[in-house]
Parts: structure tokens; sequence; C-alpha cells
């Protein structure tokens, strides 16, 4: 049985790699390729979407190299934010759910105790992560590591900000937030357990009267008020009456934090039972109408001020909730309404859309097959889908008086602000969805007067931000749209908070920079920060003016440079960065386009606006990481490690499994079954590649084949890498594998099956680099096959013999299908319509025996049949052959 040692192989080439040094890029004569793949945050070890995308980079950079490109690929570790401070704060607590988090992560009990430092969690996790990325093979130049924290890298930030202050790109202003009550401070993407992408969003309160006080009523759609029948209230719990802002306001609990956070001025004065309102009337501020207050358990207490209006017309929810209750006898008896003034109600109509009859959320309950208020998941779909219909093609109809035959999509603002100009309307902001900060506290809005925010909506900003994406390069190109769009709705952004790991506003360090601001430029200290390392450049030596030379060009070297940064280093770092920058390549995953990648996008055009040079040149996008069809996800028990996967199954088997899954932004899917089957496949091809390279210097027909079947793969695999279709280019893999077989079948090892195994070799280099340096030193070659040249698809293709060829392959499936039907005979008679195909079938008859176990073949020319007892000549058509078996 041949076995193939994966582990001493993986280990003998990563040390010889390291050892010499051969991904370690420094500036040349060259055509550069800079690579960059988002820098990992340092609370865990990597695991598969890690993978994924780092490898589908690597992949690229190992191509690029083979090409003969000077190719960059570095590697830097993210620790700013919450997160690690979140862990260290959680385990101070006693928190046994992270303990338990960390030892199924390996983590000795002696070690968690030391994680209450968070400084020590990110030197443990950066260690951890280096040998994950070695292990998997990638082709870093580790020369130029750094992680966020270090205090040389806190002055690149400093200066970034301060520059970005001085162009007028930040800004002190009144904003709402995502909020962290533990941590009194905003809650960036990075630095959340739940809730990545989600944003505050403003409800308009509607003031629906009630004695003399108020019934708030928030809502996404204040158009809609217009159509309002009735009140709900959750009957089953307890109301506030709370003065806010000089009215008496009936509100939940939770609304009172939530109020006081937004500016409002707000004072409890009593308690009051939900089911005390119910059946009672409140006044429609807009239309002076009488409604009456109903029960509704699906009232959300945790949304907004928990009184709702119910729109009966447009909204899913309330129409059959209204059903219900017209069902529920009880109702008289439990809260003494009469069911005649419920039968009563009839939804008012107040949006016009052209594909939409009668009542829109009748006919999309019926639609979506809704039958009660118990079928949330069909609810959902309706309200969704009739939200959308009526957002894009409606218009308010004659119900709403002085607002009839505007656009559904753009009357918001207008009533918003008339509303709340009359005095019946005000405003609360809540999250789209949940939001968990690390510190495991659930959050919320909160409007910061003095916060610092990057003014994203700056129209000079984002007109050059759309110049940049205009002439950068997508892969895929769908992905473009996406960005446009992340640009067109992008508003401001807080770009600092009060608590985390990072770097301190220079101007203002009582703040932070946040974890997604501090991540978007970074990629240029990466030409740099070797130099740093080696020479041990303390931070104070890196003044805002070496910045300015290094990125800019600007000021005297001479009278710039100190003790810490000679001349001659100065000018060494401007040359690195003048050659390497911008970015040639930066592969993440798609839930990155709506912040970090449109962020980098704006910061690159903000500090270069004057050097378009210097701004990303090209994106790859990817989807993200499955198994088994699911979300990755550790309480689900779907999840694994880098180091797992490679230790069971190898490097080489998971990296080109993952390549082989999926391709575009489409969401890759992990199996076990899959990456041993890829497994067993490289393990064939070591074995082929040992019994047979260097066996066969003869060359007949069929090394014309092989050869010109090589250059079409070259060709094809070529343009699928340079197009970044890694799946693509695998199946061409998958066919270079087949065909080398085929030949195997075919003939003896001749002159061509040495080439077809070096390119086949060199080809899976880039998804398989530890076992290809392997074969590669098997076959006698001294040099690395990481940095060997890329194949050319130069030599003579015959495509006369790959037809032909084509024709046997194709002749080979029919004999199958003849057998299958008639039985094993001993006997095979071939009637062809060429003299090409009767010299070739001819050719072919020793192979033709031996495959199908015949003891005669015989080839006739279709016009010269000497024996055709069933008239097959007849039938022979080019590249189809008559058939006669016995």
């Amino acid at each position: 049985m041949f076995i193939v040692d994966y582990k001493s192989i993986e280990d003998k080439w990563k040390k010889r790699w390291l050892n010499k040094g051969i991904f370690e890029a420094n500036p040349t004569k060259r055509k550069k390729c800079f690579v960059t793949f988002p820098f990992p945050y340092v609370n865990g070890p990597l695991h598969l979407g890690h993978s994924f995308t780092a490898t589908r980079v690597d992949v690229y950079a190992r191509f690029k190299r083979m090409q003969g490109f000077n190719v960059l690929f570095p590697f830097g570790f993210h620790a700013t934010g919450e997160p690690i401070l979140g862990v260290a704060e959680r385990l101070k607590k006693g928190d046994d759910a992270q303990k338990q988090i960390l030892l199924r992560e390996g983590i000795s009990e002696d070690e968690i105790e030391k994680f209450k430092d968070p400084k020590y969690i990110v030197r443990f996790w950066q260690k951890r992560i280096e040998n994950d990325a070695k292990n998997l093979g990638l082709s870093v130049d580790w020369r130029r590591k750094f992680t966020t924290i270090d205090p040389t890298f806190n002055r690149f930030i400093e200066w970034q900000y301060n520059y970005l202050k001085k162009k007028g790109y930040i800004t002190q202003a009144t904003h709402p937030v995502v909020w962290c009550p533990h941590c009194q401070s905003p809650t960036g993407d990075h630095d959340r357990l739940v809730g990545e992408g989600e944003s505050p969003i403003e409800y308009v309160i509607i003031k629906f009267r009630f004695d003399d006080k108020i019934l708030p009523a928030a809502t996404l759609r204040p158009e809609t008020v217009f159509g309002v029948t009735n009140i709900w209230i959750r009957p089953d719990s307890e109301y506030i009456v709370a003065e806010v802002d000089g009215e008496e306001w009936i509100i939940t609990p939770t609304a009172i934090e939530k109020l006081k956070d937004q500016l409002h001025h707000v004072k409890v004065k009593d308690k009051i039972k939900g089911r005390s309102l119910v059946g009672k009337y409140a006044k429609n501020p807009v239309t002076g109408k009488e409604i009456i207050i109903l029960p509704a358990s699906f009232v959300d207490l945790n949304n907004a001020t928990g009184v709702v209006m119910s729109v009966p017309a447009h909204a899913p929810y309330d129409w059959i909730a209204l059903q219900d209750l017209k069902k529920t006898k009880a109702i008289e008896k439990e809260y003494g309404i009469k069911l005649s003034d419920i039968e009563k109600i009839e939804p008012i109509k107040i949006i016009n859309t052209s594909s939409i009859m009668g009542i829109p959320a009748e006919e999309f309950c019926k639609q979506f097959g809704v039958q009660s208020q118990l079928d949330k998941e069909q609810l959902d779909k309706a309200t969704n889908e009739l939200y959308r219909k009526e957002f894009h093609q409606g218009v308010l109809n004659e119900n709403t008086k002085n607002y009839a035959n505007l656009k559904v999509s753009s009357c918001k603002k207008q009533l918003a602000h008339d509303f709340k100009n009359q005095g019946i309307a005000s405003s609360i902001w809540e999250l789209t969805g949940k939001v968990v900060c690390r510190c495991s506290t659930e959050t919320h809005v909160k409007i910061l007067e003095n916060q610092w925010f990057l003014k994203f909506s700056d129209f000079e900003w984002k007109k050059l931000a759309k110049k940049c994406i205009d002439q950068m390069k997508f892969y895929p190109e769908e992905a473009r749209k996406q960005f446009e769009e992340v640009v067109e709705w992008l508003e401001d952004k807080a770009c600092a908070r009060k608590s985390g790991l990072g770097t301190r506003l220079p101007w203002d360090p009582e703040w932070i920079v946040e974890t997604l601001s501090d991540s978007v430029i970074y990629m240029a200290f990466y030409t740099i920060a070797h130099y740093i390392n080696e020479h041990k450049i303390e931070s104070h030596y890196l003044k805002d003016e070496i910045f300015d030379y290094v990125f800019f060009g600007v000021g005297n070297p001479e009278k710039i440079a100190n003790k810490g940064i000679t001349k001659d280093l100065l000018l060494k770092m401007r040359e690195e960065f003048e050659y390497w920058y911008g970015q040639d390549m930066r592969g993440s995953a798609k839930e990155l386009i709506p912040n970090h990648l449109t962020f980098s996008i704006f910061h690159h055009v903000a500090i270069w606006s004057d050097d378009v040079e210097k701004w990303p040149k090209a994106y790859t996008i990817n989807g993200m990481q499955q198994m088994y069809g699911q979300k990755m996800s550790k309480s689900k028990g779907n999840y694994i490690t880098i180091q797992e996967a490679i230790d069971k199954y190898s490097a080489d088997a998971m990296r080109i499994t993952l390549m082989d899954s999926t391709e575009g932004m489409d969401d890759p899917d992990w199996t076990e079954k899959a990456t041993l089957v890829w497994k067993n496949k490289l393990d064939n091809i070591y074995k082929i590649l040992k019994e047979n390279y260097n066996k066969g210097k003869a060359e007949t027909i069929l090394d014309k084949w092989l050869t010109s079947r090589m250059q079409e793969h070259i060709k094809t695999i070529t343009e699928n890498l340079e197009n970044l279709k890694t799946k693509s280019a695998v199946t061409v893999l998958h066919l270079m594998i087949n065909d080398i077989q085929w030949y195997l079948r075919r003939t003896k090892p001749g002159k061509a099956l040495n080439y077809a195994l070096e390119v086949l070799v060199k080809c899976f280099s880039p998804f398989t680099p530890f076992i290809c340096e392997e074969m590669w030193q098997t076959m006698g070659k001294k040099e690395f096959v990481s940095i060997s040249e890329w194949p050319k698809s130069d030599r003579e293709i015959d495509k006369e013999v790959l037809q032909l060829e084509e024709f046997v392959k194709n002749l080979c499936e029919d004999l199958n299908e003849v057998i299958k039907l008639a039985g094993k005979k001993d006997n095979l008679y071939l009637y062809v319509a060429s003299p090409k195909e009767f010299d070739y079938y001819n050719e072919a008859k020793d192979f033709l025996k031996k495959e199908f176990g015949f003891k005669k073949v015989v080839v006739f020319k279709s016009s010269e049949a000497e024996y055709d007892p069933e008239g097959k000549a007849k039938r022979a058509k080019f590249g189809k052959p008559g058939i006669y078996l016995e």
C-alpha cells in the first residue's frame, strides 16, 4: 500500500522555505505584485473561514510568483477594540462559559489564569496564528509582521488621524451610535459578539392622545398613520407613566434608558398595567379619529416604546391579528370589549400599488398561506415582500389628504418633519438587529454629543471613492455594484470609543480609535515594518514628519532624520513604499463589503487623493465558509480550526478541497468526504509520478496528444487563476490528472509523460505546495517548485490528434453500452468513414484488445469492408464508426 507521510513532508518544506527566505520580497527591477489578506483578530486560532480566504490569496500570490512577478504577501495581527479585553474581563468575573471556550481550544488551566492579562492574550494567539499560517503553507514575508497594539503602529495611526483631521474628514458632532452601557462606549462591528453590520435606524413616534397622556407609537412608516384603525398593547405587561420632554408618556421600562440616552428629558412618575388600557380609546393626532386600544401578544416590549399602531390594510401582522380577535369570543369576558366593536373595524387603504387591487395585507396573507398569528415565518415573508413592493412602487392615495400622490420611497422625511413641526411626533432610535458587545452586554442606540466621526457623508469624499471603484477590478465583477451602493448610503460613522485596546486620538486622548477605523490603510505599514523590526526603532522616533516623507515624499530627509532613523534608512523606507504601493490584489469575504473594504477605499482616496497609483487596484471577494451546508458554529459542533484540520487531513488536502468548493461570492461548503477524496487523489498522483517519471524516451502519436492536451490546460488554468476562478482552475487540474491516467492506459510511458508530469506538479503547486515540493525533488529538480517558472502554452497543438483521440474515447463509451446490451464478445469489427480514422484506429487495436478483452480487433474502411454480416459499414460516420461484435 502506497502511504504518504504528509506531516514529515510539511515540516521539511516549511523549514526549508523559512531558512532560505524564498518568500521574503525586496524591491528589484522586476514587476511587483503586492497582495494582502485582512489580518486576523488575535482572540482565537484560525479556522476554516480564515483558511478559505487566506488560501485564495496565497494561491494567487504563488501563481504570480511563478509567473516571474516580485510578490509580497505580508501578514499582521489585529488586536484593537473590545474583544480581547472582553475575554480578560469575563475571566476576571469567573465566567465559566468563557473558560470552557478556552478549554475547548486546548488552553490549559494554568494558561487560562494568564489570560486575565489582555496583552498576554494578544501574544499567545499571535504566536498560535502565525504557526497556523505557516502550517497552512502561506507564502508570507514574516519579517514584516506587527500587531495593532505595537507602539510603533500606534504612531502610524496617530499620523493617519492627524492627517485626516487636517483635511476635514474628521468632525465632532451629535450623532446616534451603537452603545454598550457596560463599556460606556460605542460598539463597532469588530467589537461585537452578535450583530455585525447592524446599525441605528430612526423610528418616528406618533403621539396618540389618551386622556391627558400620550401613547407614543413608534413606526418606520409614518405615512401609514392615515390608515391606523387601533392601537396594540401587550396586556400582560407593566408600562411606565413617565414625563418625557414635558409630556406624560405611557411606555415600557426598557424605553426609559433608551430615551434618556437619546437626549430626551425623562422622569418616571408611575406604573400602569397594560390590561387597564385595553378597550379604551385614543385619538389619532393626524386624522382626529378615536381608535380603540386592543390586546396583542406579538408586541415586542424591548422594541421602541412597546406601543404599536395598527394598520391592517398594509401590515400583515395587524390584519391577521384583527381576524384572530374577531374569532375570539372570550374578548368580551376578558376585557369587556364588545365583539361588534372589533367586527366593525375595516382596513383603510392609503397606498396604491399597480399590481395590488384589493387590501394589500389581506392579499399577501392569502398569497403566503397565513392562517393565524402563529404562522410567524410566513408572516415575516409576507411582511417583507409587501413592504418592499410598496416602498418601491407605492404612491399615497386620497386618504392621505395633502400628501396624496407622493411616492412611498421618498415621503418619509417630509412627513416626519411636518409631524414633528406640528408637535404630534417625536423619534426614537433602534437597532436594525440585536447587537451584543464583546463584554456580553446587549447594546442600544445612544445619541452622543461631542463624539468623533468620519464624514463619510461628504459629497467630495464620496466622489473620490466612486472614482476609485470605477478604475478598480473586482473578482467577481458582480461585487462592484455592492460597493457602489455602500458608498451611496454610507453616512458619518463614529471612529472612536472610550474602552478597549488601541490607539488614542492624538488630540483627544480620552478617546481610542475604533477597531475598524484603524484597519483601513495598515497595508502601507507593511512596506516599512521590516525596517522597524530589524532596527528596533522606538515609537517616539516615528514622528509625523517621518511618515510624511515615507508616504508622501514631503520634506528634506537630511533634516527629518533623527537618532533612531538615519537618512539612509529613511531613503530606503521611502524607496520601499514607492516600489510596493498600492495594493495589486486584496482578498476578503463578502461580509466586509459594507464596512472594512469600503472604508479602506475611502481612507486611501483621502490620504493619497492626488496619487491614484496608491489606491487599491483590485479586490477579490469570496463567500462565507460553511460546513456540511450550515454556517460554522462552535455551539452546533460544525466548527474546525485550521490546525485540527491539518493534523487530520494534511494542509494540502485542506487547501485544495477548499479551493475546489466554490468561487465568486457563493458560500463555500466543506465536508470531510470531499477532503478525504482529495487526499486519496494526491496520494495517487505521487504514486503515478514515482512509478512513471523518467521511465520512457520513445515518442508515439499519444505523446503528441498528451503534449497538446497539456498546452490547452495550461492556457485555461492560467486564465482562470488570473481571474481568481479557483474552482474552475481546480477543474482543469482534474482534467490534467484524467489525461495522464488515460495516456498510461493507452500506451507505455513515452517522451511526453515527463513533460506532462512536470506541468502537472507546477500547476498543482499553488494549491498543494508541500507535496509538490516533495514531488519536484523526487524528479531530481534542484530549485524549489514554488519559485520555478509557470508553464507556458508555447508548444504546437495538434488539433487533428486531439480530435481523433476524442473519437477513441467516445468509441470506448459506445462499446461499454453495446457490451451491456449484447454481452461480452470475442471479436470487434470497426467500420470507419475516413482514411485518417483508419490509420488511427489501427494504432489503437492493441489498446482495445487489452481494455475490453477482445481476441481480435479488425478495422475496415467503410467503403472497402471485406466482412460486414450486419451492414454496419453503411452506418459509419466521421467520428462515429460502425460497430459489430461477435
